[in-house]
């Protein structure tokens, strides 16, 4: 029946033996005897499998990367290697690979929920929701748990069709009270319908399910806030930095919230602003014979990528367009952009000293995932107030500006910190700082600073590239 789930083969007791050496921590053991089965059995597709499987975990990602891609030549039409080399490509953030992999595999596999799912999740993350849309309605075909309804409401919602992200979530619930997933995204979804109070129970409950659920708990504060109790949102941002770490949207929201509360922005914060903003030039990478051949060389190749997309779902881009991660699959000349970016961040670091407790400077990446994107805007074009909630510490680089844009007093153009977005009823006057942006030059900032670029008039388009940090380990 087209309903029902692939029937999962039995394991045989060869391979269960090595398995229950993993589950009881003797991987060296396991990994001894899986090569001794390799040996006597070299061409056995499941046994390179599970070979892989085992060695990933100590890090030897280029043997596992060949004994996988042997055994999809040995076995084409067995699902469990095409899973585990996707696995392993999201492992190594090889992005654009992954992509690829699974779109091969859902052509290959059309009725795997599996392979459906996690190809919708990799869609989902290259923003093209409408693909993953159809991907997640595949594997709820297949596989009609309410966690896949989740996803579906997701990407749904990010086409701005709310009222069907909303059955699906609640689709979701009727099927499982208890996951709190749903009722976070529900939540989401209420917002988006204006109906905040319903927003504010669908969080609450989530919270309920799951205290662990941050997300939600800030969302909950956030409602509150829009709800007129600027103290209970404030104790809940607050609550959630001193308990949870440094949480992007409490970080954000706390200043704003507290003056909501009293009329007025804290004391010290335009200064702290100016703490916060970091000017750097970057270097010229080798290859290009100045920044300005440089510079023309990422501005052809952004207005020509094909990722480019106008006002894109969910953006804060207006009236101009903005491309997908760019570094999924590498290209010069990002590729050198990359290198010498990473060169300034991590100088950037070096100079950073530690307050203990600081959403921003109370810890240091030692080693970081680097997200990158471009925008392009044209006349009028500008980007609304807002945060980089899936970063650390986030930035742009200005590649080419147009000779119209503001100077001096007039800032057309301009980047400006601390302005709350367009949609919270300030009743405060706000503390901003606006800054100048310059060709080659880029700013770094903790991802939680509220930020937007100002409009600006003119014929050449004003072309950056932004990035966010996305810590790995931390320094100690």
């Amino acid at each position: 029946m087209a309903n029902e789930a692939p029937a999962v083969p039995e394991i045989p007791e060869r391979y269960q033996q090595v398995l229950d050496l993993m589950k009881q921590g003797k991987r060296a053991i396991a990994e001894k005897k899986a090569r001794e089965m390799l040996a006597a059995t070299p061409e056995d597709g499941d046994t390179l499998t599970l070979l892989a499987s085992i060695i990933v975990e100590r890090g030897a990602f280029d043997e596992a990367d060949r004994l996988l891609k042997r055994a999809l030549q040995l076995s084409p039409m067995e699902p469990t290697p095409w899973l585990n080399l996707g696995r392993l490509f999201q492992q190594r953030r090889r992005w654009g690979d992954a992509l690829t992999h699974y779109e091969t595999a859902v052509k290959v596999f059309p009725d795997h929920p599996a392979i459906a799912a996690t190809y919708g999740q990799l869609l989902q993350r290259a923003n093209r929701f409408a693909e993953a849309e159809t991907q997640y309605r595949r594997t709820i075909e297949f596989d009609p748990r309410p966690v896949h309804q989740v996803s579906l409401g997701m990407v749904l919602l990010r086409q701005e069709r709310v009222d069907e992200a909303i059955e699906a979530f609640q689709t979701a619930i009727a099927g499982d009270p208890n996951l709190s997933a749903a009722y976070g995204n529900l939540g989401n979804a209420e917002q988006k319908r204006g109906n905040i109070e319903a927003a504010s129970a669908a969080y609450e409950k989530a919270v309920a399910l799951n205290p662990q659920d941050v997300l939600s708990y800030v969302s909950f504060g956030l409602t509150q806030l829009r709800l007129g109790r600027s103290r209970e949102a404030a104790e809940i941002f607050e609550r959630t930095l001193a308990r949870m770490g440094p949480e992007r949207r409490a970080a954000a929201w706390l200043p704003f919230a507290r003056a909501q509360e009293f009329g007025e922005m804290p004391a010290g914060y335009r200064a702290e602003l100016g703490k916060l903003v970091t000017r750097t030039a970057l270097a010229r990478p080798e290859g290009y014979d100045s920044m300005a051949a440089f510079n023309a060389a990422l501005a052809a190749a952004l207005q020509d990528d094909t990722s480019l997309v106008w006002e894109p779902q969910g953006k804060a881009t207006r009236k101009g367009g903005q491309t997908g991660l760019l570094l999924d699959n590498p290209r010069e000349p990002f590729i050198a952009f990359e290198k010498i970016l990473r060169a300034a961040i991590d100088a950037h670091f070096d100079s950073i000293k530690r307050e203990p407790g600081h959403p921003y400077r109370g810890q240091i990446p030692q080693t970081y995932q680097l997200d990158l994107w471009g925008t392009v805007l044209s006349e009028g074009g500008h980007q609304h107030s807002h945060i980089h909630v899936g970063g650390w510490m986030s930035g742009v680089y200005y590649v080419a500006l147009p000779p119209t844009m503001g100077k001096g007093e007039t800032h057309d153009g301009w980047i400006e910190f601390g302005h709350p977005p367009p949609e919270f009823e300030a009743k405060f006057e706000p503390q901003t700082l606006l800054y100048e942006p310059r060709a080659g030059d880029a700013f770094f900032f903790p991802s939680y600073l509220f930020h937007r670029t100002l409009p600006f008039s003119g014929d050449a388009p004003r072309i950056s590239l932004a990035f966010d940090v996305k810590p790995t380990s931390w320094r100690d």
